[in-house]
């Protein structure tokens, strides 16, 4: 074939419009085309089934909100609730309160109706409570100061009425709840809440959550004989192999469930859990757990501390308070469908930590309990000197603010005893009432004696008399005893720590002849003893020149843990998105030594009147005054870290900002708010340094700002 021949040369694709390229282009162009035709309709067809299943899900997991109850307090209500709080401190350890559910039409005893729930929200706001989220009341238990008078509202299991009907009954009132949750029952409807109801629950800032174990909240088999148990509290019968679980079987059980009940918040973006509640309440000690092996003590890894609802009698009650903090176990009031708002604050009252004061206890009936199992109320049977109504009694006991006393030391009693006859009967005084290592002091005719923890340490003998006066003082772990005002005896714990010896006081009389009356109590009072200065720690830092605006000062909320304070441009603004209270203080261990000095600065952003800020100074010392301001209203209240009450209020021309003065020396502490002098209170020369707190109701607010804080030194003071 020459090279000429057309045949040498392959024939040319046609080229053009209609060409290769063209089909190829077209054939893509369709299949694009038909690819999304496909998805259109497979969407057209899915979106329908999509939006059914949403709604399906939004409808079974996020349940429609109730109205709430419309429940208003009349005159005599908020009378009553004004009453029940007279006398209280204005700052003191928080109540907790636990409920369960919140819901209509329940034969539950645990079930609270929302018209009870809303009048007791109603009652509580009116009686000037506050309160708390987990965050504020973790750090009063770290040590922080005592929060203005408080209640810290817990829930548990996570029933889903608290979604249904007390979210906006909290919001009515302006309280925060925290909800104590069995995380393998959410979603399981129609009880319990969905993890849906939860996330709206957190993201509204009224809720906080908190642990209740993963699915340990069941009663299994603990024995061979059949016995049923809390399944976190007790090893469990493994019946197949007809044994208990070992302790590391008991351990490893245990762990599995605290750490899948950690996975579960963080799996739903929850905060870590730092308090964790007992379910039934069943603690290691009512347990069938060895010795050596503590439930306690593997909670107290994860958390920082738990919490119960009932008096286990192995276990002192310990209710908010200092000795709880310690123990790491805090004791809850547990609201039931009978409780009245009347009763709940009540209630509240008897549980509010209160400092001994000097007072006649036997002029206040109402405050005694009963302990001797008659069911009788008052002391008239201490102080009669009659036989007694009922033949079979052989004694009478009582005591004294049983559950408002958790953390009295460093206190006196006084008595004089009188009928003392010849070997016909006894009085005693208890003294650290419920601790760890309770001291009874027991005066008969010619002996006195002195038990500790149930046994008896000391015997004295006395010159025969019908009568003696009995003196006992409490302070630290030393419990000193004279009789008549000589014969002296004491006793001195050891190896308990000093926050498990704190604790008030009870009386006891007993006959040991039917028919014969027993001794009484013809005087008792109580004193509270001088507060020893606590030791300087470390060097001092000197008023002038104090750097308390420095970016990096360091100011303390609790011992060793930082204050969440912005110090920027001269202002201090607390931190903490959640938090509905901060307190920092300025160096407190270097501090403590100071007087003779003025705090000065302005607080601004009072734009709601629940909003307030206060300057402390002396803090540290049995005295500190806390200046609180909000925008129309001055506060000053005055004790110590742990109880403050309240010694004057004025009313302040309406303001968003006041400027605060507070002139601290040995011989008083001079107030003055906006340039005018509002309040000088005597002083018997406490000492100590300064603070700021801040509080608001919501954390819809803005926090009140400190600006221009300055310390300086007063000549001769």
């Amino acid at each position: 074939m020459t090279a000429t021949d057309p045949l040498s040369k392959p024939t040319p694709l046609p080229v053009g419009p209609r060409g290769p390229t063209w089909r190829v282009a077209r054939h893509l162009g369709h299949w694009w085309l038909r690819t999304a035709l496909i998805l259109l309709a497979l969407t057209v067809l899915a979106v329908p089934f999509y939006a059914a299943r949403e709604y399906y899900l939004h409808e079974k997991y996020l349940s429609k909100q109730a109205d709430p109850p419309v429940v208003r307090l009349d005159a005599a209500d908020a009378a009553a609730a004004t009453r029940a709080v007279a006398g209280l401190p204005a700052a003191t350890a928080p109540v907790v309160l636990v409920y369960h559910e919140i819901a209509d039409d329940s034969p539950s005893k645990y079930t609270v109706t929302p018209e009870a729930f809303d009048a007791q929200m109603a009652a509580l706001e009116q009686a000037g409570y506050r309160s708390l989220t987990t965050e504020e009341f973790v750090n009063y238990l770290k040590g922080g100061p005592a929060p203005p008078r408080s209640v810290y509202l817990t829930f548990d299991d996570g029933p889903h009425g608290l979604w249904i009907n007390a979210d906006a009954i909290l919001a009515r009132h302006r309280m925060h709840g925290t909800v104590f949750l069995v995380t393998d029952r959410l979603n399981d409807r129609p009880y319990y809440l969905s993890w849906m109801e939860v996330e709206r629950m957190a993201g509204n800032g009224r809720w906080d959550f908190q642990a209740h174990t993963h699915d340990s909240h069941t009663r299994r088999q603990i024995d061979a004989a059949g016995h049923v148990g809390s399944a976190l509290s007790h090893r469990l019968w493994l019946r197949d192999e007809r044994r208990l679980e070992t302790p590391s079987e008991y351990q490893a059980r245990v762990s599995a469930d605290i750490e899948r009940n950690l996975d579960e918040f963080r799996n739903h973006d929850l905060p870590r859990p730092q308090l964790f509640a007992y379910p039934f309440s069943e603690a290691t000690e009512r347990g069938n757990l060895p010795a050596g092996l503590s439930l306690q003590g593997l909670l107290n890894k994860h958390y920082v501390a738990t919490m119960s609802n009932e008096a286990d009698p192995l276990r002192p009650p310990a209710v908010g308070s200092r000795r709880a903090a310690a123990e790491r176990m805090v004791q809850r009031l547990e609201v039931l469908s009978s409780t009245t708002a009347e009763q709940l604050l009540s209630r509240i009252a008897a549980w509010t930590q209160v400092p001994p004061v000097t007072s006649d206890p036997l002029t206040r009936p109402a405050l005694w309990t009963r302990t001797d199992g008659t069911g009788q109320s008052g002391v008239g049977v201490f102080t009669e000197g009659k036989p007694f109504a009922d033949k079979g009694q052989r004694h009478a006991a009582a005591e004294y603010r049983p559950m408002g006393s958790t953390d009295w030391t460093d206190y006196r009693v006084d008595a004089t005893i009188t009928g003392l006859g010849e070997r016909t009967g006894q009085a005693a005084i208890a003294v650290r009432n419920r601790s760890k290592d309770p001291v009874v002091i027991s005066v008969g005719r010619g002996t006195a004696t002195l038990e500790h923890g149930g046994r008896q340490a000391v015997e004295r003998r006395l010159v025969p008399k019908s009568s003696h006066t009995l003196s006992i003082s409490v302070r630290g772990p030393t419990t000193t005893a004279r009789v008549d005002g000589g014969t002296e005896f004491s006793w001195t714990a050891k190896d308990v720590p000093a926050t498990a010896l704190t604790g008030g006081i009870g009386i006891r009389v007993g006959s040991n002849r039917p028919g014969a009356a027993p001794p009484a109590f013809s005087a008792l009072h109580l004193t509270p003893l001088p507060q020893k200065p606590p030791p300087a720690a470390g060097t001092g830092q000197p008023v002038a020149g104090s750097a308390l605006l420095a970016p990096d000062a360091y100011w303390e909320s609790a011992p060793g843990v930082r204050a969440p304070f912005e110090i920027k441009d001269g202002v201090i603004t607390p931190l903490g998105r959640s938090a509905l209270s901060v307190y920092g203080a300025y160096q407190p261990a270097r501090t403590q030594a100071w007087t003779g000095y003025t705090a000065s600065g302005t607080i601004s952003k009072l734009y709601d009147p629940r909003v307030k800020g206060a300057i402390r100074v002396k803090v540290g010392s049995q005295q500190a005054i806390s200046v609180q301001v909000s925008h129309s209203r001055l506060e000053v209240l005055a004790g110590n870290a742990d109880s403050q009450s309240l010694v004057g209020a004025h009313d302040l021309k309406a303001a968003d900002s006041h400027e605060v003065s507070v002139t601290a020396t040995g011989r008083s502490t001079v107030i003055s708010v906006d340039g005018k002098v509002r309040m000088t209170l005597p002083a018997k020369g406490e000492t100590g340094g300064v603070a700021y707190a801040a509080y608001r109701d919501t954390n819809r607010s803005s926090w009140p700002r400190l600006a221009d804080l300055k310390v300086a030194p007063v000549a001769g003071g």
